[in-house]
């Protein structure tokens, strides 16, 4: 029977790698002994659901779903990953739950990934909570830690458990909500002052008595949460079990339900505004999101989906208002961990899963067919790394296409496209790393194993100064030959402007018939041009004479005649490579400002603007796409894997002569290698 939204609570679990997310995970299963490994410590990650390169690297790569059992409370928790090349599945698992719970290691920094995920479930509206582990580590200091949250996340973050000893003595934690230890009731005055900021009639009560009667504390720990006025703080070791019991309790008394939590936006078909109320009640119509799509090559493609409103129930039809398909649903899946089972009903607030329906894609709404409303969706950072692949054998080549398909539909920071110039297949990601996950993904469940390398970086070439050129092409071999003569004038466009050709000609001295073909041989040498053979942009062509043969002039001719002259004119016309130019943004803790900028300064990069806000740098550069193809592991070893960064394209510019000299050189071995290949 389907769980009634009243008695669901819906948490992900965020953070650094490291942290201890899947531990809790682990000890939440061995504590209320539901899942697959419960009483024992796990080996592998999340109860044993880790895939075969999470435990290669100890890493959760994937957001992985588990239900937890608390007397009539069911409470459903996506342990996300922590390595910031895979925060997509992170921030796709915060449209699923009411409460972001931030994990935070004690004996580390806060780091800048933490914070970054901490503002997303806030811009979200989510309520959000804190657990701080490692605090059996000597060093530590919770109250140190609460002082800095503070001052980092604001006034509304108060603890609920603390340690009773420091370091390895750490044996047991103090509950704040039952005034045990000596800095309970400190704590709980500053739950109480958040809270009061619930509503006005609660801030009267607390103004006039100077604290909350207990009636009124307790039942408005969840509202508080809801409405972002309080942020518990739990302090957990998990490899131990100490404070896991008191805050699975906490979870489910006090996290706020799909009810409480309240409404959540949608917009009708056709406007921008998502200024309609989703209610979490079982009796309005179904409404649903995807929020992940896990494809296995032996079970299929399974899409996992939050009920925003309504039931649903094994024979309802179901209407995909993003392509306007309407879905008999074939099985209603109740995901745990690595297990699924078939049921009949979800009701509103429960998360779930749906498989044999191969066109849902991430970010799709699902709603009944009376009432149809569209979900925001999600919005992921773009990938900042890329690589030129291709099969390894012969016979990968057909099947390379659909296992990058497969791939890029599970991770929307993962894009594959051919380029159309240099017409290599290029796979874009987050870092080495990410793309390394994924090429072994692909070798392991599709039998694909792929080749990479650098792509091949878009430069294009262009003229600074006028000149002329001009060909004679004439060839007797007996019989009938062939002439055409070609004289033009070239002349440099301002940028963006491409190729013009104009027909200068007067007095016939090229045919009308043959003017096209000089055409079509200065296209042919735009394609490739002389200086590194990239193509050449932004000139004018302009035919002005020629000469012509009865016998001998063919339209082959004048096309050999028109891209030679070209040639001729082109290398008087002080040719130069241009480079592209990336507009990039730098989001890194102040402290690392001087080494990033400065480094920049060394690639080459202008520096366009540099701001702070809550510790954090976001610098602007623009900076040379050859230096920036492995910037994602530069940057993350200058700071110690706490920056990110976005570029897109900017313009071209002339690029330097020692930059010239050595792309001409590596382009034209790269070409002759090719035509003996």
């Amino acid at each position: 029977m389907a769980h009634r939204s009243e008695d669901l609570r819906n948490i992900a679990l965020i953070g650094h790698g490291h942290s201890g997310k899947t531990a809790i995970v682990d000890s939440l299963i061995r504590l209320t002994k539901s899942g697959p490994r419960a009483g024992a410590a796990s080996d592998a990650p999340g109860g044993g659901s880790a895939e075969p390169e999470e435990r290669e690297r100890k890493h959760t790569l994937v957001s992985h779903l588990f239900r937890i059992p608390v007397g009539k409370v069911r409470v459903n928790v996506l342990d996300t990953p922590g390595h910031p090349d895979f925060v997509a599945d992170a921030l796709s698992s915060l449209q699923a739950v009411e409460v972001a719970c931030l994990v935070l290691n004690a004996a580390a920094p806060i780091s800048f990934h933490a914070r970054r995920l901490w503002q997303r479930a806030g811009e979200m509206g989510l309520a959000r909570a804190i657990l701080v582990t490692h605090l059996d580590q000597d060093g530590t200091s919770f109250e140190q830690r609460i002082v800095e949250l503070r001052a980092l996340f604001g006034h509304a973050v108060a603890p609920v458990t603390y340690p009773e000893a420091p370091g390895h003595d750490f044996k047991a934690i103090r509950n704040v909500l039952t005034h045990h230890g000596p800095r309970a009731d400190k704590y709980h005055e500053w739950i109480e002052e958040d809270e009061a900021e619930v509503d006005d009639t609660l801030l009267s009560h607390y103004l006039a008595q100077g604290h909350l009667e207990a009636d009124e504390f307790e039942q408005n720990l969840g509202r508080a949460m809801a409405r972002g006025k309080f942020v518990p703080v739990f302090a957990i070791a998990p490899t131990t079990g100490v404070g896991v019991d008191t805050f699975l309790t906490f979870v489910a008394e006090h996290f706020p339900s799909p009810v409480e939590f309240g409404p959540r936006g949608a917009r009708e078909l056709g406007r921008d505004v998502h200024s309609e109320l989703v209610a979490p009640t079982t009796d309005g119509p179904f409404l649903a999101q995807v929020f992940k799509i896990a494809i296995d090559p032996y079970v299929g493609r399974v899409a996992w989906l939050r009920c925003l409103r309504g039931t649903l129930n094994a024979a309802d039809p179901v209407v995909d208002v993003t392509t306007r398909k309407t879905h008999k649903l074939v099985h209603i899946l109740d995901v745990d961990g690595k297990e699924a089972k078939e049921i009949n009903q979800v009701n509103a607030g429960d998360v779930f899963g749906l498989s044999k329906l191969d066109d849902l894609q991430l970010g799709d709404t699902l709603a009944a067919e009376t009432a149809q409303l569209e979900l925001p969706r999600q919005v992921f950072p773009a990938p900042t790394y890329s690589r030129h692949v291709w099969p390894k054998s012969r016979g990968d080549e057909a099947k390379i296409g659909q296992a990058l398909d497969k791939l890029c539909t599970e991770d929307p920071t993962l894009h594959h496209r051919r380029d159309k110039n240099s017409g290599e297949l290029l796979v874009d990601g987050m870092s080495p790393l990410h793309l390394e996950v994924q090429f072994q993904r692909m070798q392991r469940r599709y039998r694909v194993g792929v080749e990479h390398g650098p792509p091949t970086i878009p430069y294009r070439e262009t003229i600074t100064a006028p000149s002329e050129g001009h060909h004679r092409h004439k060839k007797q071999t007996g019989g009938r030959g062939q002439f055409a003569e070609v004289s033009a004038r070239l002349a440099p466009l301002a940028p963006g402007q491409g190729f013009v050709f104009v027909d200068a000609v007067v007095g016939g001295s090229v045919p009308r018939h043959f003017i096209p073909e000089v055409e079509k041989g200065a296209r042919r040498f735009l394609a490739q041009g002389a200086l590194a053979g990239f193509p050449v942009v932004d000139l004018q062509y302009e035919l002005h004479e020629g000469k012509y043969h009865d016998v001998d002039s063919d339209q082959m001719s004048f096309q050999i005649a028109g891209e030679r002259a070209f040639h001729d004119g082109y290398m008087r016309a002080r040719p130069i490579l241009l480079e592209p130019i990336m507009d990039v943004e730098i989001h890194v803790p102040e402290r690392f400002t001087g080494d990033v900028a400065g480094n920049l300064s060394g690639m080459r990069g202008r520096l366009l603007g540099m701001e702070v806000e809550d510790g954090i740098q976001r610098i602007r550069a623009q900076v040379p796409l050859s230096t920036m193809l492995d910037y994602s592991t530069l940057l993350r070893s200058i700071t110690a894997g706490e920056g990110s960064f976005a570029m897109k394209h900017a313009h071209y510019e002339a690029a330097p002569p020692h930059v010239v000299a050595e792309v001409s050189q590596r382009r034209k071995a790269a070409l002759q290698s090719e035509q003996h290949a």
